[in-house]
């Protein structure tokens, strides 16, 4: 890491572990990735991160209306409460709710023509974001950190458990 994370935080003792180090630096680059991002969808749309990521979802399943619990399980970051979410973009005229058909205990969201317009609204900006963000990294130095994330996605340790053994020492 070559003490960015450290001196980011001020920290003028060593680190617990490199592990320790790695995830403070995940959970730095991701906040401080997505704060512009958030404070653009606030202003430009009155949108937090986690709606603006339902009606993505929503336009990706129309004209398919989706179950609250598949919503929340297709989430980047999941939110406890997503009917409260939902109640909020319903409110906007955003989404729309209906019982579903073979189960009516089963609430079914769509996104409404007012919500694909509101991402229609954000899309370029969407393509931009990342390039801006992350785009000096190369495509080489990109294909490498895609690699590294979604081998460390594909095979998380658990807590609490026994640490597993590092794959370079065996």
């Amino acid at each position: 890491m070559s003490g960015v994370v450290g001196h980011l935080l001020k920290q003028t003792a060593a680190f617990d572990s490199p592990e320790q180090e790695v995830l403070l630096a995940i959970r730095m680059a991701a906040a401080r990735t997505f704060e512009p991002w958030e404070l653009f969808l606030k202003e430009a749309a009155g949108l937090t991160l986690n709606q603006y990521n339902v009606l993505r979802i929503l336009r990706g399943s129309a004209p398919r209306r989706l179950p609250c619990g598949e919503i929340s399980a297709r989430m980047v970051t999941r939110d406890p409460d997503i009917t409260r979410l939902v109640d909020r973009l319903a409110r906007r005229g955003l989404v729309t709710r209906a019982r579903g058909r073979q189960d009516r205990r089963v609430v079914e969201i769509g996104i409404t023509d007012k919500g694909q317009e509101t991402l229609r609204g954000l899309d370029d900006h969407v393509r931009q974001f990342p390039k801006a963000m992350v785009g000096h990294l190369g495509a080489r130095r990109l294909e490498q950190l895609r690699a590294l994330l979604e081998e460390l996605m594909t095979d998380l340790g658990t807590y609490p458990e026994e640490p597993r053994r590092n794959r370079n020492e065996a």
